[in-house]
């Protein structure tokens, strides 16, 4: 039976909706994720506490370290902040769309877990759990999605990035193709028959598939998360917060789940949702946090908290979570812990509207991403930075260049037009390898040109690359009255070589005018009004390219 495509009821918070109707199998994931109560923490606004040190496996800060920004980007260890027990998925706005199905999924499916869990139990049940999540990321979900003219058809790109895809699959499902169902199917099965044989022999067995090793991955994750779960504190959260539905005694009982999602999945009956609402999920997730704390502190401070836990466990809602923040309040004034604002910075709004977000994490990003724009505006950027972080939608893309368009959009202006170029020059979009591969000398097949893919044109007001320069070597320099800076409207053209350098350009009216001209698409060079020398130096910085290269007479 064929999936057909349907709307979530409602969409999970922090779940982009394009991104669940984007293919039958990620709009049923949509479905029982709404109907379950679930939702998405925002990576970046989410402050990953730091766990204790006697859960951390020993020399392996790549698997369970802290995050940390890197070139602008949030980047995390492994399997530090991932956790199968977790009820609340993440939205990492450095991921393509395909991972909010991804996340959700693993919610759905939840973890195989008992208080005598060996290391082999607790590796099979991360297989189990695991297994879902990819076969829908590599092959249901694939059923129906839409790709771009050159890979349409061709399955999931691995490793791989196409812009064009991503846009693509926002014009919602296609016709749907069962060999991706059939393959799917194929993998999970196969899955579990080496899950079965490792029952059997006392011992992981492989089972690979192109670069997918889901064993490989299980092993990994409990290296990473084994003392964590077998601990005493693991153990009474456990107890105290059972989930029914996705928290798994036996490995039969995960495998079970796993086949009623895949049936749902692949249009089958319909799977049960889970016994819960956001409120429960929220009070597993500020549970989770304060037991966290609890395992490193001080006994009479660990005993306040774990007073507060109960209360919480007791009363999963809204208001139970309302008398949780006053209480840790109330701990914290007379104790040395987290501030709240870290405690429960979770990446989605508490009752608390002062709580929720870690703003002061989402600046560091984009101090980093654009330093001269987090200079220009001082002593705002905080409050700039807190009403870009509550007001944002779940979108894609580095935080530097959401920002850029937040700036754009509320405060138009020097600061904004600064960061546009900071942003574009940080993260400028991937090139077409063959422009630099070809070189600018390459016969063309004809007359038309194309503007090749990456490359972006900014108009700003100011001279902004002359401001940049003065905030890094003189912002004394700069006047406090940012419209007393000399106006200089102009264009600038930037994009990346193959090789990773960034290309800026400044544009005359004719050169800007025929790249604008040329992102609705190729053009004949007569309609683009270019000076010969002109066209040769936008050919040669890759501004300019052949729509078409020639064969040769021999081709």
């Amino acid at each position: 039976m064929r999936p057909t495509a349907e709307r979530p009821t409602a969409a999970p918070h922090n779940a982009p909706p394009a991104e669940l109707t984007r293919s039958p199998a990620a709009a049923r994931i949509g479905r029982l994720a709404a109907a379950s109560g679930l939702g998405l923490a925002h990576f970046e606004y989410r402050r990953h506490l730091r766990p204790p040190d006697h859960w951390a496996p020993p020399d392996r800060p790549d698997l369970f370290g802290e995050t940390a920004w890197v070139a602008g980007r949030l980047v995390e260890p492994k399997y530090g902040p991932f956790r199968h027990d977790s009820p609340m998925a993440s939205f990492h706005p450095g991921h393509r769309a395909k991972w909010t199905a991804h996340e959700l999924c693993h919610a759905l499916v939840g973890h195989a877990w008992r208080p005598d869990a060996t290391p082999l139990f607790l590796a099979l049940g991360c297989r189990l759990a695991e297994l879902l999540p990819v076969a829908l990321y590599y092959f249901l979900d694939e059923a129906g999605l839409r790709r771009c003219p050159d890979h349409a058809g061709g399955g999931p790109l691995f490793g791989a990035y196409c812009a064009a895809c991503e846009r693509a699959a926002l014009d919602g499902p296609g016709p749907v193709d069962d060999r991706w169902l059939a393959e799917g199917r194929a993998f999970v099965e196969a899955e579990l028959a080496a899950v079965d044989r490792s029952r059997r022999l006392g011992r992981p067995v492989h089972h690979r598939y192109a670069t997918l090793d889901l064993q490989s991955d299980a092993l990994a994750y409990v290296d990473a998360h084994r003392r964590r779960l077998t601990s005493p504190e693991y153990r009474r959260y456990a107890e105290r917060f059972p989930a029914p539905g996705r928290d798994h005694r036996t490995l039969d009982a995960l495998e079970a789940r796993v086949r009623a999602l895949l049936d749902d999945l692949c249009g089958g009956p319909a799977a049960a949702p889970l016994a819960g609402d956001r409120w429960r999920w929220v009070s597993h997730d500020l549970g989770w946090r304060l037991t966290q704390i609890a395992a490193e502190s001080d006994p009479e401070l660990g005993a306040g908290l774990d007073r507060l836990i109960d209360a919480l466990a007791d009363d999963p809602t809204a208001a139970g979570v309302k008398r949780l923040i006053a209480g840790y309040r109330a701990l914290h004034a007379d104790w040395i812990m987290p501030e709240p604002e870290d405690a429960f910075a979770v990446g989605y709004p508490l009752p608390d509207p002062a709580l929720g977000f870690a703003v002061d994490q989402a600046a560091e990003g984009v101090a980093q991403g654009m330093p001269a724009t987090a200079e220009l505006l001082g002593d705002a950027l905080g409050p700039v930075v807190e009403a870009f972080v509550t007001g944002e939608r779940a979108t894609r893309g580095p935080i530097a260049r959401r920002f850029a368009r937040f700036l754009a959009a509320e405060a138009p202006g020097p600061a904004a037009d600064l960061a546009a170029y900071e942003a574009a020059v940080a993260h400028p979009e991937a090139p077409d390898p063959a422009i630099d591969g070809f070189g600018p000398d390459a016969p063309p097949r004809d007359d038309r040109l194309q503007r090749p893919r990456g490359v972006e044109l900014l108009a700003p007001a100011v001279d902004v690359r002359q401001l940049a320069a003065q905030l890094r070597d003189d912002p004394d320099a700069v006047p406090d009255d940012l419209a007393a800076l000399p106006a200089k409207p102009h264009r600038l053209a930037v994009r990346r070589t193959a090789g990773g350098d960034v290309i800026v350009a400044e544009l005359s009216p004719a050169a800007a005018a025929a790249l604008e001209r040329l992102e609705c698409g190729p053009a004949p060079a007569s309609d683009l009004a270019l000076a010969p020398d002109e066209r040769r130096s936008l050919s040669a910085l890759g501004f300019l390219a052949p729509a078409a290269w020639a064969l040769g007479d021999d081709g």
